[in-house]
């Protein structure tokens, strides 16, 4: 891939995360998290099998969950540092700040399987099939094969509007996406997604 193309890719990238982001501040009714303090918060969802602990409050992160699927998104999480959020919702419509990401989406009952290589092989066709949204084609390396609770996830940094760190794993039916999005890997949006990767559980 020639550097215009991925350039033209990379914008495009750009503009669905800004076009998200709009419509996460201005359109959605979002429940919104907010905690005085920094403190390790628990998420547990029993509808889609997944749970999570983030740091909230001031010092923390600002969760949101918009209502309504977007681009066949079943489930979202949006958690953004309450300081840049609190800048962010005063002037809404610009650059949404760097986050950490976690999207449900549904997956083909037709396309599961219980074997871990065919369900890799699949999963690495879903996410080049909806590459506009998994930036796999934007991946830095080939995609490791990790576990994540039990589970074959692959796992890949991609280039964007922010340097991406993305876990990509299919379960029960659905693909479940974790986006951390950083400048640098000494930011504090990337160690905060290392530690909430370590608490991912899935029902």
């Amino acid at each position: 891939m020639n550097k215009k193309t991925t350039y033209i890719i990379g914008t495009v990238v750009t503009l669905i995360i800004i076009a998200v982001g709009y419509q996460i501040f201005t359109v959605y009714k979002s429940k919104q998290h907010e905690s005085p303090s920094a403190t390790l918060e628990a998420v547990h969802n029993k509808e889609f099998g997944v749970s999570f602990s983030y740091p909230a409050g001031e010092d923390g992160f600002a969760l949101l969950e918009p209502n309504g699927a977007e681009k066949g998104i079943l489930k979202s999480y949006i958690m953004i540092p309450s300081s840049d959020f609190k800048s962010y919702k005063e002037k809404p419509g610009g650059e949404a700040p760097a986050g950490m990401n976690i999207f449900i989406f549904a997956l083909d009952e037709k396309a599961t399987t219980t074997e871990d290589v065919s369900r890799i092989t699949e999963l690495q066709n879903w996410a080049s099939d909806n590459s506009i949204v998994t930036a796999i084609k934007l991946a830095k390396k080939t995609p490791d094969v990790v576990d994540l609770d039990g589970v074959k996830a692959l796992h890949y940094q991609a280039d964007g509007l922010y340097q991406q760190d993305i876990y990509l794993l299919s379960y029960k039916a659905r693909v479940y996406m974790f986006v951390g999005q950083y400048d640098k890997d000494t930011d504090y949006t990337y160690t905060a997604f290392q530690s909430l990767m370590k608490t991912v559980t899935l029902d």
